[in-house]
């Protein structure tokens, strides 16, 4: 099988400034956030720099639970503002239309954060309604679900209004995830039908859109950020980081010899200690991203019907299937077995 692993989940600086700018607003000590999942502060500074997706994931779990504010993703998304999309927030209002910018958005989606897969496409038909077009977002980890598809969802819609100066609502929004007790806040900041328990995260919008001109349209900014930003996302998807390759030296170890700090190091012509302090840096200790690791190969191979979970196991370096399955409902709440059969009624 192909290596899963040639891409970590990570997001950009510039994106997590988006979250800590929020929790601030709300009254919440950011640098303490920070401390307590071993971030730099200083890290700050440097907005191209990317950290692990878990730690945003969990810097986001102690948002919703230290706001008890359960729709914390929906009011992420109606706070977002250019710069925290980095370079390509900058990109898209540069564009002619918004056809050409949610083309860009969908192609260089990975500068901000790959935690999910971003798609454009044509709705099918419906009697009685004009041409749509559907916007959607899938989540490649299992934690924070709801809490990511909100944010993305709303971050669009606002963005959208922004750079396009409409103030349409869309069509019809759909999410994967169950309706909350009270949709209000749903209702107030989409302005449309809210589907639950849909087979997608989707914004679904009439077509003619697409053709809307962007007031800050600049075909000379456009292209120079195209060339940078397709140097960044080059440099992403080759894996330069440190961080994705210790994850890429981590998935070619554990069949064969497990995982160890010291071995890791030696291939990346590291000592010990350096790799311990770069990996701190992204925001993981060790033991993260080998429970990191793990994790995104075992999502993977289970999407092979042919595996059996004793072969996965033996793949990602644990000894039994019973280990396997402990560390999964850990990850997922659920069994393999589970996950297994959501993914054929897909």
């Amino acid at each position: 099988m192909d290596n899963p692993i040639a891409v970590s989940s990570s997001v950009s600086v510039a994106y997590l400034q988006g979250l800590l700018d929020y929790l601030s607003r709300r009254g919440l000590d950011t640098m303490a956030l920070l401390e307590s999942v071993q971030v730099s502060p200083q890290l700050l500074a440097q907005r191209d720099q990317r950290i692990a997706a878990s730690t945003y994931l969990e810097l986001l779990g102690h948002g919703v639970r230290l706001t008890g504010d359960e729709q914390l993703g929906l009011h992420l998304g109606e706070a977002v503002r250019p710069g925290y999309y980095g370079v390509l927030g900058y990109l898209i209002m540069s564009c002619a239309t918004l056809a050409d910018a949610l083309h860009r958005q969908a192609r260089y989606a990975a500068l901000v954060g790959n935690l999910g897969r971003v798609d454009l496409a044509d709705e099918p038909p419906r009697a009685g309604l004009e041409p749509q077009v559907v916007h959607s977002w899938q989540p490649v980890l299992p934690q924070q679900k709801r809490q990511l598809s909100e944010e993305t969802l709303a971050g669009w819609v606002t963005f959208g209004h922004w750079i396009s100066g409409l103030d349409i609502p869309p069509t019809e929004v759909r999410f994967q995830h169950a309706a909350p007790a009270d949709t209000a806040e749903y209702q107030r900041i989409f302005g449309c039908p809210v589907l639950f328990e849909q087979a997608d995260n989707a914004l679904v919008f009439p077509k003619r859109l697409l053709a809307t001109p962007l007031g800050q349209a600049d075909a000379h900014v456009r292209q120079t950020l195209d060339a940078y930003a397709d140097r960044l996302l080059g440099e992403i998807q080759q894996g330069h980081s440190v961080l994705d390759r210790a994850r890429l030296e981590l998935a070619r170890l554990l069949p064969e010899m497990g995982a160890d700090l010291q071995q890791i190091a030696a291939r990346l012509a590291l000592s010990p200690r350096t790799l311990q302090r770069r990996l701190r840096e992204a925001g993981l200790s060790f033991n993260q991203l080998l429970d990191e690791t793990r994790q995104q190969l075992v999502l993977h191979y289970l999407r092979d019907p042919t595996l059996e979970l004793t072969e996965i196991a033996f793949l990602v370096g644990f000894s039994e299937p019973g280990s396997l399955a402990r560390a999964f409902r850990r990850w997922t709440g659920q069994s393999p077995g589970e996950y297994r059969r959501q993914l054929k009624q897909r």
